[in-house]
């Protein structure tokens, strides 16, 4: 394959997501109104990920409180108790959100890609069809309904570990106080910050869900074309995670004034 035609099937493929996206937004409603399978995803994508994004959060946060806060007293004794302003800050607007959504797209999103993608080769989506079964209806809505659902929750708790495991290391290693720790957290963060990170995750949640369902439903070609649906899914939303991120954080920055 020549480099026209791949230029020309990478604008194949992103038509064929945008008429996804589009059946997808048309049945949005009635599929809101599968309960079952709602209630279900959110406890596949929420939360049976609790733990490891704890897990995840708490070290992030131990491995930053000790790089960064031996770096400040490096620098000038005595600063380390300052750090958790910027770590506030730098977890809820930015490595929250994100750290949160590539854990679910490895954990959940190549899983829900590999079992639609099972679905479709073994034509168990054809046959919902047959039985009057809307399959984006059934297996779509739910799933990127959940995403939207159970990211926003999955960040804060993320969030709230990292700053835990922040404060257990400048507390245990450079001795600062508990309180100054909350005081210097507490300074620099703004409620708009925490409006944006949740607003973020809601977005990236249902994005990556969309996207790790619309390449189970195009996968076709037996367990090797299962299999690179599955890195589509994967690397495409990887990708796209810190792209959209990169992008509403300056749309939000350019709403409140903060560039141009």
């Amino acid at each position: 394959m020549n480099f026209k035609e791949k230029v020309i099937l990478f604008f194949h493929e992103i038509g064929e997501f945008f008429l996804f996206l589009l059946a997808v937004v048309k049945r949005f409603w009635r599929g809101m109104q599968q309960w079952q399978e709602l209630l279900r995803q959110v406890y596949m994508v929420g939360f049976e990920s609790i733990p490891v994004v704890i897990l995840t959060g708490l070290f992030s946060g131990l491995i930053m409180g000790l790089s960064l806060g031996n770096a400040l007293e490096s620098i000038i004794m005595g600063t380390a108790q300052y750090l958790s302003g910027g770590l506030s800050v730098a977890l809820v607007k930015e490595l929250g959100p994100v750290l949160t959504a590539l854990i679910v797209v490895s954990r959940v999103c190549s899983s829900v890609t590999a079992h639609l993608g099972t679905m479709r080769v073994t034509e168990q989506i054809d046959a919902l069809e047959t039985m009057g079964v809307d399959p984006i209806e059934y297996l779509v809505v739910p799933r990127v309904l959940a995403g939207m659902i159970s990211l926003p929750v999955l960040g804060l708790i993320s969030i709230v570990f990292s700053l835990v495991g922040g404060w257990m290391m400048i507390s245990g290693v450079h001795g600062v106080q508990t309180a100054v720790y909350i005081e210097w957290a507490q300074i620099p963060l703004k409620i708009s910050y925490i409006f944006e990170s949740l607003f973020k995750m809601l977005f990236i949640g249902g994005f990556i869900l969309l996207v790790s369902t619309f390449e189970g439903f195009r996968a076709g070609g037996g367990a090797a074309g299962v299999g690179n649906a599955t890195i589509r899914s994967v690397v495409t939303s990887s990708v796209m995670v810190i792209f959209l991120d990169y992008v509403l954080g300056t749309l939000f920055m350019i709403v409140s004034g903060g560039i141009f």
